[in-house]
């Protein structure tokens, strides 16, 4: 089956992911403030997602931004959402690593557009999965950037934040 539309969670997961020639391209072609260059482009993405001292800029780990929380918990706790699904995490990326959880809204969202019988059941658990997981920090995070001015990465947070707000307000519709 071909799907027509975009699989919005696996477009964002690919954009948030280390950059490389392809990212360069789009960016430069979609986002005001993209680096001139991609070594400048991958600087950046060090700098905002993964070094810093004590922690980079803006963390892609949920369990940074949860202070009520132990972040083993918030691993557990993605990671047994996986599981329910019957998903090995084959990645070296944490639990609760944005791109992980990314990966799992995307597997959900290609299992929609397969035309998967138990549809109630898989808008349900995108739901509760953005709910739990990404409504909390994913707003901050972009705020955040647009506030520092970090040009192509905070139009891409502005985005994520974006359909975090829509699966919120469809699940919020839904109880109506």
């Amino acid at each position: 089956m071909v799907q027509d539309a975009i699989n919005s969670w696996a477009a964002i997961r690919f954009a948030l992911a280390y950059p490389d020639e392809r990212h360069l391209r789009i960016f430069h072609e979609q986002f005001a403030g993209t680096p001139s260059s991609l070594e400048e482009l991958r600087s950046l993405y060090i700098d905002l997602f993964e070094a810093g001292f004590p922690h980079p800029r803006c963390p892609l780990l949920e369990g940074y931004y949860l202070l009520n929380r132990p972040a083993g918990e918030v691993v557990l706790e993605n990671k047994l959402f996986f599981q329910h699904f019957g998903l090995k995490m084959e990645s070296k990326a944490a639990p609760d690593h944005l791109l992980t959880q990314l990966e799992f809204l995307s597997w959900i969202e290609h299992c929609l557009a397969a035309g998967n019988p138990d549809r109630q059941s898989l808008e349900r658990a995108r739901s509760d999965f953005v709910t739990r997981h990404l409504a909390h920090w994913v707003p901050k995070a972009a705020k955040a950037l647009r506030n520092r001015g970090e040009g192509c990465y905070a139009a891409l947070f502005s985005l994520l934040a974006e359909q975090v707000e829509d699966v919120l307000a469809t699940a919020a519709r839904s109880l109506d």
